[in-house]
């Protein structure tokens, strides 16, 4: 089953340079979503992902939108308690 988290915040600004804060709020948003959805996780573990950013009008601002569909992990090869190869 595909995971895929979105949290949306709200700016006050329509100027791109104050979006800051807004993106930033999300994106630990979707790091929240993920431990609840009991995923081991560290914010570095968005390095390398792509996050799908939407903005929209608002009457006074706009809202930021942020998606991410983690990557799947590849499976781990089986390491036997004996094997010292590692």
């Amino acid at each position: 089953m595909d995971k895929k988290f979105t949290a949306t915040e709200e700016s006050s600004s329509k100027h791109p340079h104050d979006w800051g804060r807004a993106m930033a709020v999300a994106i630990s948003r979707l790091a929240d979503m993920a431990r609840e959805a009991g995923d081991e996780f560290e914010h570095e573990a968005l390095l390398g992902e792509d996050l799908h950013l939407f903005v929209e009008d608002t009457e006074d601002g706009v809202n930021i939108t942020i998606s991410w569909t983690p990557r799947e992990q590849k499976a781990l090869p089986a390491v036997s308690p004996d094997d010292t190869s590692a």
